[in-house]
């Protein structure tokens, strides 16, 4: 004997095609979505029904069947597991994309190869194009002052290409500071979207059905966010851009809302520290740069772009309270970032490598191997100013080291009344309209005011004893030597003037950091930006793939794929006619028991 009713075979027929129906239109859904950025693919969640209790008429002899399948819920086929380690990937790949991005605007600038004449690159062109000149003059033409011309000509369009290039890295600084602060307001779109998707989650959650521990212990789904999977998508691929931008972690957990009943919340933190909240639930927080720590109430940025989180708070603008986290205003270390590419483009706006303070190092102990855009700059006004030092050194100070020109800057006169060397002057200027030597960057540097007018010119002798021999030229061949001999490049160099975050001295300011020509020094330039670029290339490669076959993992699981949604579909329609059939069997059955029983004889 049973203890199912007579009849109980039709309720599991009935939930049987109900399951199969609602199982196709969880299929027809999918399928629909195949090109949905974001979708996740969704199946039903069923359970065999049991019905228990005592019976009456129970006997040990009975045999207890089910009461058919119980449709729960729809839920998502997702790997929370996968979606950490290609958030990870992400953020790695966020940093080096950035700051491959940079160096390569950089090298553009820098491109010394293939854009002058002869493959000569174009400053280079210009530093060769200036000594053969003053070979020319050296050999044939020395004193000759359309010879001198000729020179300061070349001296001029040099000039010109450093003022190019600085004010290419200026560009670069301005646009990727620009940069920065839009990516700074897209964290905080995203981080505001998510939030409103989490509280849009939370209510349809609570309004479909929200469940109690006791139903979560013994696995009861319910209806329970049946109505947010669509929202849970577009979630999901907020904060797959928002790990791009930032290294994040995120934690799921369950929020009470009374009456033993919970809903699900998502929190999110940088990576590595949860006292970093960016997103708690229905609160979310701005980022922002810090204020400069060391001009308090003034309002202006820290030079080094740090950046802070600000109290959470939710959108009737209530805050979290402050003995929770994200009560409180969040500082951000200058390390803390450990990824994205609001972090690359913080390093390439204030790392300057060998030029770094010791403060720079306090906070990074690796700034001095980081070369950002303000390293490059200091390195071309190093390379600016080491050249007008050579030529302005010849040309005011005899053989001995003795200066040529007085207190006021004109030339010496000896006890005849002239000038102790015809023609002593400053040659290079940080003004185009005085004779300052002081102060030269690749964007002030100039041919003096005395060069330009022909008050002063390169001087062939720096002997008095040969001023004014037609034969004399060991200035010119001095001046010639100096160009290619090895020359000490330090970061105290340019020590007053440099383009760093912060003045301050550079922590091995005396440490000679390249010596050569000053057309080796450009080449040292490109062969650091050059390796930076290759090293770098070569890490978002790496980063790049292991990120793709993360992606293609959580797609093989989560993605939509035609073939199997159609095998799908052809089980579904057979158990749902399969169902329709038992039906119909059961009713012949029961026909055959109603009107067939008990008319034998008739």
């Amino acid at each position: 004997m049973s203890t199912v009713s007579t009849f109980s075979g039709f309720t599991m027929a009935r939930l049987g095609i109900m399951a199969s129906s609602k199982a196709m239109e969880v299929t027809g859904n999918n399928i629909s979505n195949i090109n949905t950025v974001g979708y996740t693919r969704q199946s039903l969640d069923q359970r065999a029904l049991y019905i228990g209790g005592a019976d009456v008429y129970a006997s040990q002899f009975d045999v207890r069947v089910g009461a058919g399948a119980l449709t729960t819920g729809v839920s998502q086929l997702r790997d929370p597991y996968l979606d950490i380690r290609f958030r990870n990937e992400n953020a790695q790949v966020g940093f080096y994309e950035g700051k491959y991005s940079i160096l390569e605007r950089l090298s553009i600038i820098f491109d010394e190869v293939g854009k002058g004449e002869e493959d000569g690159g174009v400053l280079e062109l210009q530093f060769n194009k200036l000594l053969e000149e003053l070979q020319v003059m050296n050999t044939e033409h020395a004193g000759d002052k359309s010879y001198d011309a000729s020179v300061r000509g070349a001296a001029q369009s040099m000039v010109q290409k450093f003022h190019a290039y600085a004010d290419a890295l200026d560009r670069v600084l301005k646009d990727t500071t620009e940069e920065f602060k839009e990516n700074i307001g897209k964290v905080n779109s995203i981080l505001k979207s998510i939030r409103e998707l989490n509280e849009s989650i939370k209510k349809a959650e609570i309004s479909s059905g929200a469940i109690s521990d006791a139903e979560r212990k013994e696995g009861m789904i319910g209806e329970r966010g049946q109505q947010a999977l669509e929202l849970r998508d577009q979630r999901n691929v907020l904060i797959d851009e928002l790990s791009k931008l930032i290294p994040i972690d995120v934690k799921y957990s369950d929020e009470s809302i009374g009456a033993g009943m919970t809903v699900e919340k998502l929190t999110i933190t940088l990576k590595g520290n949860s006292d970093a909240v960016l997103v708690d639930g229905v609160y979310f927080g701005q980022i922002s740069v810090q204020e400069d720590p060391t001009k308090p109430g003034s309002g202006e940025e820290d030079p080094y772009l740090r950046l802070q989180i600000s109290v959470l708070e939710n959108n009737l603008g209530q805050k979290m309270a402050k003995n929770k986290p994200g009560g409180e205003i969040y500082k951000i270390g200058d390390q803390e970032l450990k990824g994205g590419t609001i972090q690359a483009q913080r390093e390439m706006l204030t790392k300057t490598g060998e030029y770094s303070p010791a403060g720079d190092v306090t906070m990074d102990a690796a700034a001095t191997t980081k070369r950002g855009i303000r390293y490059y700059q200091n390195v071309l006004d190093a390379l600016a100013r080491k050249t007008a030092e050579i030529f302005n050194k010849a040309n005011t100070t005899d053989k001995d080291g003795n200066s040529l020109l007085d207190a006021n800057g004109k030339p010496l006169l000896g006890a005849d009344g002239k000038p102790l060397i015809n023609g002593a002057g400053v040659l290079f200027s940080s003004e185009g309209d005085g004779d300052n030597p002081n102060g030269i960057t690749a964007s002030n540097i100039a041919i003096s005011y005395s060069w330009s007018h022909e008050e002063a010119h390169i001087i062939q002798t720096r002997d008095p004893a040969k001023n004014g021999l037609s034969t004399a030229n060991d200035n010119i061949i001095h001046l010639i030597a100096q160009m290619q001999a090895n020359q000490d490049f330090k970061p105290s160099d340019i020590l007053a003037d440099n383009h760093n975050p912060r003045p301050g001295s550079p922590a091995n300011s005396d440490t000679v950091f390249f010596s050569g020509s000053l057309q080796g020094m450009l080449t040292y330039i490109n062969n650091n930006l050059g390796g930076d670029k290759k090293t770098t290339m070569e890490v978002l490669d790496n980063y790049y793939s292991s990120a793709e076959e993360l992606d293609l993992g959580r797609m093989s699981v989560s993605g939509v794929d035609l073939n199997d949604e159609a095998i799908s579909m052809m089980q579904f329609q057979k158990s749902y006619s399969a169902s329709c059939r038992l039906l119909t069997t059961l009713d012949e059955i029961l026909d055959k028991l109603i009107n067939g029983t008990g008319i034998a004889g008739r």
